[in-house]
């Protein structure tokens, strides 16, 4: 059987030569889950006998025979589908249709070995909901995994399968990547179709992307080119190079201008010196490499990561999710079929009015501009930082009551990922600093709208000249 921790593209390699078949890769897959998984819960719905009959027929695409994981958040036709919703996974709902990233996956050779875990409804900066329980980080089964992509991080780190589905609303891909020591990809805004289904408020007024998990760059590289497409329905588009994603990879960045920020410019939250010298290590690799790196930044994040106008917006976009969950199953959700966090945001959504949430969306617009005007107009390439402002916490700190429902550690900790939500530029975290306990912390890379080539390029030289791939949680297959 194949090293657990070899990733998507070596394994399609080992199919290809005839050194394993679908089948066979997918039983082993099946086996990992089984065995390790009891110690994680990053896997809350195992689709073996679907995943058996998926690899039988799969098509002789460039991944075929491949398992990933499908965050619980995105449908899939016949599965479990409640977005962590704790009244709707006990109604049993099953999705009625496939996402079309689910298409693309499965047209690509991908076969769907599970959902992963999730916080309810993507709302939390760690996986510990009520609805599909606690997700534990396979470095340190105490510690958060993040979230709300936890399981998906957690999943890849811990060996199970090579590539895992994530979305991505203010550093949920890169948030729970950083804590688990994975490379986690937030594409631009627009490459990955969320259709066909227009929810979440025309996805968080285009806040939330789709991004994923991997062990390489390479297969960040590969799933922009398996994923990536206008759909019909798409309210976003992005610009595409004139070549394949795959080509990018080991291809010469030249001399790039590369900004770096440590520290969080509004003056919020203070940044974990281990964070910051993590980043600041990168830096110095980066300027060996040629680069022109110094301190800089765009100066609309002294403003804050993102516009506070917004903030009454997602009270109505998880309203009215609430409401499109209850007609799915048949009945109105009540304040005991959900966390008190996700009740409270319904609360609030009743009140806004349409002229508050014309003016929260048009905030979001003015500042991702704002942000975009560094690369623009100012012409840097990246920006480096920190991924988080602070190490992986332990698990059980996020307690919401009735009383005091928003007590999160998520937002404090969002200062670096946040901003390229409201921009909606891509963002790549790279598991390129350990903390002294050994814990894994993130480094971020972003680049300007539409160029995740840039940042494969530069990403692709990091891992050679850092490379993480030797690297193993405690709890692996």
């Amino acid at each position: 059987m194949p090293d657990a921790f070899i990733d998507a593209t070596a394994q399609a390699e080992l199919i290809r030569s005839g050194e394993i078949t679908p089948g066979e890769l997918i039983e082993e897959t099946v086996a990992r889950i089984e065995k390790i998984d009891p110690r994680l819960n990053s896997v809350v719905v195992t689709l073996a006998e679907k995943a058996r009959a998926e690899a039988a027929a799969a098509p002789d695409g460039p991944f075929r025979g491949v398992p990933y994981l499908l965050k619980e958040v995105m449908p899939s036709k016949g599965d479990v589908y409640a977005a962590g919703i704790k009244g709707v996974i006990a109604a049993g709902l099953r999705a009625d249709h496939d996402a079309y990233f689910v298409q693309s996956m499965r047209a690509a050779g991908f076969v769907l070995a599970g959902r992963s875990n999730t916080s309810e409804m993507a709302l939390v900066a760690t996986t510990e909901s009520e609805g599909w329980g606690t997700c534990r980080n396979p470095w340190d089964t105490s510690r958060s995994t993040g979230g709300s992509s936890g399981g998906a991080a957690a999943a890849v780190a811990a060996g199970l399968v090579p590539v895992a589905h994530g979305s991505d609303g203010g550093g949920s891909v890169r948030e729970p990547a950083a804590k688990c020591g994975v490379v986690g990809l937030k594409p631009t805004r627009g490459r990955v179709s969320q259709g066909p289904a227009v929810i979440d408020s025309d996805n968080v007024s285009g806040l939330a992307h789709e991004g994923w998990m991997t062990r390489s760059v390479r297969d960040c590289a590969a799933l922009l080119d398996v994923a990536g497409s206008h759909r019909p329905g798409d309210a976003y588009g992005a610009w595409t190079p004139p070549g394949p994603f795959t080509e990018e990879v080991g291809a010469d960045p030249g001399t790039l201008r590369i900004g770096v920020l440590t520290e969080d410019p509004a003056g919020g939250t203070t940044v974990d010196p281990q964070c910051a010298a993590a980043a600041r290590a990168v830096a110095d690799v980066l300027t060996g490499l040629g680069h022109d790196v110094r301190e800089g930044f765009p100066e609309a994040l002294r403003r804050g990561s993102w516009p506070m106008e917004f903030m009454p917006c997602i009270g109505v976009v998880v309203l009215r999710e609430i409401e499109r969950f209850g007609r799915l199953i048949g009945r109105p959700l009540t304040e005991a079929d959900m966390e008190p966090q996700t009740w409270a945001y319904t609360e609030i959504g009743r009140t806004v009015t349409g002229v508050q949430y014309a003016a929260g969306v048009d905030a979001v617009r003015e500042r991702g501009r704002d942000i975009e005007r560094w690369w623009e107009e100012e012409g840097w390439d990246l920006l480096l930082t920190p991924t988080l402002t602070g190490q992986t916490p332990p698990l059980g700190l996020f307690n919401p009551t009735s009383e005091d429902p928003f007590s999160s550690l998520g937002m404090e900790a969002s200062a670096f990922t946040v901003p390229f939500n409201v921009s909606g530029q891509p963002a790549i975290s790279l598991p390129l600093g350990r903390a002294a306990d050994g814990m894994p912390l993130g480094v971020q890379l972003a680049a300007a709208h539409g160029r995740e080539d840039v940042l494969l390029r530069v990403a692709a030289q990091l891992e050679t000249a850092m490379p993480w791939a030797g690297l193993v949680p405690p709890v692996h297959a």
